[in-house]
C-alpha cells in the first residue's frame, strides 16, 4: 500500500492514500505566487485561516474541511490535531495554530502548520513520532531554520520535509532553503514522492522537495 505526497508549494501538500482517499493541507491562494493547488480533495486541512492557508476554493471535488483538532475518522484515515501557536507569544500576535496528523496506510503524516514556537513535551508526545514531518523553516511568520532543526531533533521522525520558505515563485520574507540543507544535511526530493512502510527507509532523515514549475 503507497501513499502518494505531492508538494505543491508552500505549506500545501496533497497525500493520496490507497484506498484513493485525498488529503490536502493549507492550500493557499494567488497572491502567494505558486500555481494554485487544483488537486481532487476529499479532505481539507486548515492549520489556520491566513490567505495562504486557508484558500480551500482552489480546490477540485467537495472536501470536508476541517480547521479544528478533534480525532475523526474519515475514509478509512484517522486525523487528529494538536493545538500550539502561530507565534511566540501565546497567540497574542498572530493566533492559534492547528498541527494536524493524518494516519492512514500503516504510516503516520504530521503537518505542523504556520508553527511559531517551539514544542513543549506535550506537544512531542502528541504528535507521536511521526513517519513524515512537514515543518515550516523560513521564519518571519513560523519558526526559523535553526529551531526547525532543534525541532527534528525533538520530534525524531523518520523523514522530515521542509516547507514554508523562499522560492523563486514565492517571494515572501522568510528564508529559502539552503541554511535547512546545510544544518539538517538535507537532501533535495521531487516534489511528489510514492511512500510505503517499506521505501520509507530510502528516505533522507531530512529533505526538500524541489520547487512546483510555474504553469
Amino acid at each position: 500500500t503507497d501513499m502518494r505526497l505531492k508538494w505543491h508549494g508552500h505549506s500545501c501538500f496533497s497525500m493520496t492514500f490507497e484506498g484513493g482517499a485525498t488529503v490536502v493541507t493549507d492550500p493557499f491562494d494567488r497572491t502567494v505566487g505558486y500555481p494554485l493547488c487544483r488537486a481532487r480533495s476529499d479532505i481539507a486541512l486548515v492549520s489556520h485561516d491566513h490567505f495562504d492557508h486557508n484558500h480551500v476554493q482552489s480546490l477540485s471535488g467537495t472536501p470536508e474541511v476541517i480547521r479544528d483538532g478533534a480525532p475523526r475518522e474519515i475514509l478509512g484515515l484517522r486525523i487528529r490535531g494538536v493545538d500550539s501557536f502561530h507565534d511566540a507569544e501565546g497567540g497574542a500576535r498572530r493566533g492559534k495554530n492547528v498541527m494536524f496528523v493524518v494516519e492512514g496506510d500503516g504510516l503516520r503524516v504530521a503537518h505542523l502548520g504556520d508553527l511559531g514556537h517551539p514544542l513543549d513535551e506535550k506537544q512531542i508526545e502528541a504528535l507521536g513520532a511521526p513517519d513524515i514531518l512537514l515543518v515550516p523553516i523560513g521564519g518571519t511568520y513560523t519558526i526559523a531554520t535553526p529551531e526547525a532543526v532543534a525541532l527534528i531533533r525533538a520530534v525524531k521522525p523518520h523523514t522530515a520535509i521542509a516547507m514554508h520558505f523562499k522560492t523563486v515563485l514565492c517571494g515572501f520574507a522568510v528564508t529559502d532553503e539552503r541554511e535547512f540543507v546545510r544544518l539538517a544535511r538535507a537532501k533535495y526530493l521531487p516534489n511528489a514522492l510514492e511512500i510505503t512502510r517499506e521505501t520509507l527507509n530510502e528516505l533522507p532523515a531530512a529533505g526538500v522537495m524541489l520547487c512546483p514549475p510555474a504553469r
